[in-house]
């Protein structure tokens, strides 16, 4: 019970100074289950390619060539956060990253979700609308890339993925285990630069990891919003259904114009 109520301590950002593993709150381990799991999306991608002897075109990605490269990243990222909860955390992922999700949760999620996708991140792109032609147009394109979707198992299996099973694991992962790692490793600062810096550097790290140069911006203030709710409401409940609600306007968007 006492290793569950430090692990509560920390998860309200007021880490205890002593009586931890410092090596639980690696950010550079955190940083390199990053990599690892770009690597692992890459591999399963190219693998199932092989296999299944289907042509890849980078610009036209089917449902099932999504889904290879998806289960590629989930490895990576619940594989190391499983890691730590089992090496250095209470053993309960649902614990140790505070797993839940409250009534009030579907509530909050949906309101945020929308008003990100058609507030929040349309007004931070429109000082470059000017000097930048077609933005709208190129900010939508890795979307638009999912060709496989069109009809029948593969517009459903685009859906679960990006709707369910992506947010779960980035949710897990990002403002679960990379954001808790940040947050004692900023242990000694005062509670104000420990928050600051901790939305600020686990945003950056949501952002960078979609490798996605364009749509960076839109998502590092995704990832302030996630992990603001986070810190704020202390589960991973409000950003998990922000997240997929950020995600289902994108899916159905994409559904309209296939």
């Amino acid at each position: 019970m006492e290793r569950i109520s430090v692990w509560r301590d920390r998860l309200r950002l007021e880490v205890a100074s002593d009586g931890f593993d410092p090596q639980f709150g690696s950010v550079t381990f955190a940083t390199i289950a990053i990599v690892v799991a770009l690597l692992l999306s890459n591999i399963f991608l190219t693998a199932w390619v092989f296999f299944s002897h289907e042509k890849f075109n980078v610009n036209a990605i089917s449902a099932s060539d999504l889904l290879a490269s998806s289960i590629g990243t989930w490895t990576g990222f619940l594989g190391s956060a499983y890691l730590v909860s089992r090496k250095r955390g209470t053993g309960s992922m649902i614990v140790d990253y505070s797993i839940s999700v409250e009534p009030i949760d579907l509530i909050i999620g949906v309101v945020m979700g929308v008003l990100l996708q058609y507030v929040v991140v349309p007004l931070a792109y429109l000082p470059f609308e000017s000097f930048v032609p077609h933005l709208q147009q190129k900010l939508s394109g890795p979307a638009n890339e999912i060709t496989g979707a069109g009809h029948g198992l593969g517009i459903i299996l685009v859906g679960l993925i990006l709707v369910v099973f992506a947010p779960f694991a980035e949710e897990v992962f990002f403002r679960g285990f990379f954001l808790q790692s940040i947050s004692f490793q900023l242990k000694n600062r005062s509670k104000t630069q420990n928050m600051f810096f901790t939305v600020l550097f686990s945003a950056l790290g949501f952002g960078i990891a979609h490798a996605e140069p364009l749509q960076l911006l839109g998502l590092v203030l995704v990832g302030i919003v996630l992990a603001i709710l986070r810190i704020r409401f202390n589960r991973l409940g409000p950003s998990l259904v922000t997240h997929a609600t950020f995600n289902l306007v994108t899916f159905l968007a994409m559904v309209k114009h296939i």
